[in-house]
């Protein structure tokens, strides 16, 4: 796995408290709003250099969802 998506997986992991996040585990499951989306790929495009489309924020449902988006962003650098 990409070294960067080590990093973002653990700071997703850090800001929610937990040690492990089940990829199939819903965003609202882990207590996460959509504002709470936002700010952490505001983060991330920040960090990272990657885009996202405002679109794409109501398209995140769950862990994999997000972390599939990621990754594709990386990958396109």
């Amino acid at each position: 796995m990409d070294q960067r998506l080590n990093e973002i997986r653990a700071l997703f992991e850090d800001r929610l408290g937990v040690s492990h996040i089940d990829d199939n585990k819903g965003l609202r499951d882990l207590g996460l709003d959509s504002l709470d989306v936002v700010e952490l790929c505001m983060e991330l495009e920040d960090k990272y250099g990657i885009q996202f489309e405002t679109e794409e924020f109501s398209t995140f449902k769950t862990v994999k969802d997000l972390f599939a988006a990621i990754e594709k962003k990386l990958a396109a650098l």
